[in-house]
C-alpha cells in the first residue's frame, strides 16, 4: 500500500488542472447531446444557463473526459457516473421505509472509485454559490462529503459482506431539515407518437421483472400517458409518466426514461449489457440498499427504455431553503452513502488502507473541488457567450 500511495498520493487531486490539449467543452455538450429530442434541447440549454452548478448537472461527459487523464489507483467499483449532491435523497424501500442513498445511475458504470468522489465534492462549492455562501462553506462541505467517505469506508472494511450489502442509512432525523418531498409538474399530454412508443416499450418491459411482480402489476391497467420533465442531464432523452389504475380504481405512476450510453464508457470499458436500460437498472440494485420493486428494462423502436415507480415517497435537498450548516450536513451523509454504495462491488478493505487515518485524502479533495469547481465556472461563462451569440448547436 505504501507503493500505491507513492504512485497516487493521496493529495495529488489537489494539484489538478486542464490538460494542455482539454477537448473543447462546448465540442463535448455538442456530442453528448446526438441522438436527443432536437425539440428539447433549447429547454436544455435554458436551464443550463441558470448559474454553474446547473451547468455542471448537464456536462457530466465533460468531468469524465477530465478525469480520465488524472492517475488513479486501479482499484474500481460499481460507480454511480454523475453523484453531485442533487443525486442522493430518500425514498421508500418495498418494506415502507424511508431511507437515504444514491438515486440516480443514468451514467452507472464500473470505474475508478475516486471519479464518484470527485463529483461530490465538486459540487459542494457550486451549490454553495448558488445559495450565496462563501467560499469557504463550499470547502467545509467538500472536506465533510470527502472525510465521511473515508471514515465509513474504514468502517465498512470491517464488515462481512453480508453486513455491508445490509446495511443503509435511515433519513428519520433528517426530513424536517435538508430534504422536501418533490414539487408536483404540470402533466403535460404526450404527442400520438412518443405515447405509442411508450405504450409498446411498457408492454414488453414486463418480461425483465420477476414472475411475482409481474403478477401484482397485471391488476393494473395503462389509462393515459403524459411527458415528464426530467432532470437537466437527461432532457432531449424520451421520458414520459404511464397512468395506470386498478379495477378498484387505485392509481400506479410509472415513469418511463430512455437510456443511451455513459458518458464514462469512452474512458473505461463499454457496458457487457447490450440494453443501456438493463446497465441502469443492475448498476441501481448493485448500489442502492433497496430499490423500487417495478424498476425493469426493455427497448422499443432503436431506443432503450427502463421503467420505474414515480417518486416512490421520495424526498430531495432543497436547494432554495438549506442552510450553510444543513448544506455541510448533507455533504458528510452524502459521502457515507457513497461509500456504502461502493463498497458492495469494490474492495473496501483496499481502498480503506489507501485512505488511512489522516486527513491526507481529504484535503486533497477540498484543493480538487476548489480548483475544479473554478473550471466549471470558466466553461459555463463560455457556455452562455456561445449561447448569446447563436454558436450553441
Amino acid at each position: 500500500m505504501k507503493e500505491l500511495r507513492k504512485r497516487v498520493p493521496r493529495t495529488q487531486f489537489a494539484r489538478w488542472e486542464p490538460a494542455p490539449d482539454r477537448a473543447d467543452p462546448l465540442e463535448l455538450l455538442h456530442a453528448s447531446e446526438r441522438g436527443r429530442v432536437p425539440a428539447l434541447l433549447e429547454l436544455r440549454h435554458e436551464r443550463m444557463r441558470t448559474n454553474a452548478f446547473a451547468f455542471y448537472r448537464g456536462c457530466a461527459a465533460l468531468m469524465a473526459a477530465d478525469l480520465a487523464p488524472v492517475p488513479v489507483t486501479g482499484l474500481h467499483v460499481q460507480l454511480g457516473g454523475d453523484a453531485h449532491l442533487l443525486n442522493f435523497g430518500g425514498y421508500a424501500t418495498p418494506e415502507r421505509n424511508l431511507i437515504f442513498d444514491v438515486n440516480d445511475f443514468d451514467e452507472t458504470l464500473p470505474g475508478p472509485w475516486e471519479w464518484d468522489v470527485a463529483r461530490l465534492c465538486a459540487s459542494a462549492p457550486l451549490l454553495g454559490a448558488v445559495r450565496g455562501f462563501g467560499a469557504s462553506t463550499g470547502e467545509e462541505a467538500a472536506f465533510a462529503a470527502a472525510r465521511s467517505y473515508r471514515r465509513h469506508m474504514r468502517a465498512l472494511a470491517k464488515y462481512s459482506p453480508l453486513q455491508i450489502w445490509y446495511s443503509h442509512v435511515d433519513v428519520r432525523g433528517m426530513l424536517a431539515r435538508e430534504l422536501t418531498p418533490p414539487r408536483d409538474a404540470d402533466h403535460v399530454k404526450s404527442s400520438d407518437d412518443q405515447a405509442e412508443t411508450v405504450r409498446e416499450a411498457f408492454a414488453a418491459y414486463h418480461k425483465s421483472l420477476p414472475s411475482y411482480v409481474q403478477v401484482l402489476l397485471e391488476r393494473y391497467a395503462p389509462a393515459d400517458v403524459f411527458e415528464h420533465p426530467v432532470g437537466i442531464g437527461s432532457v432531449g432523452l424520451y421520458a414520459a409518466i404511464i397512468k395506470l389504475e386498478s379495477r378498484e380504481g387505485d392509481v400506479l405512476y410509472l415513469q418511463a426514461k430512455e437510456a443511451v450510453a455513459s458518458v464514462l464508457e469512452p474512458y473505461l470499458k463499454a457496458s457487457r449489457f447490450a440494453n443501456h436500460a438493463e446497465r441502469v437498472i443492475v448498476g441501481q440494485h448493485l448500489m442502492q440498499a433497496a430499490t423500487d420493486i417495478f424498476v425493469g428494462w426493455t427497448a422499443h423502436a432503436g431506443r432503450d427504455f427502463y421503467i420505474r415507480q414515480l417518486r416512490d415517497a421520495k424526498a430531495s435537498l432543497d436547494v432554495e431553503q438549506i442552510t450553510a450548516e444543513q448544506l455541510v450536513d448533507f455533504a458528510r451523509r452524502c459521502g457515507a452513502v457513497l461509500a456504502r454504495a461502493h463498497a458492495r462491488t469494490g474492495d473496501p478493505q483496499a481502498i480503506a488502507e489507501y485512505l488511512g487515518s489522516g486527513h491526507a485524502f481529504e484535503t486533497g479533495m477540498v484543493g480538487f473541488a476548489q480548483a475544479y469547481s473554478q473550471q466549471v465556472e470558466r466553461d459555463y461563462e463560455e457556455f452562455c457567450r456561445a449561447d448569446r451569440t447563436g454558436r450553441l448547436p
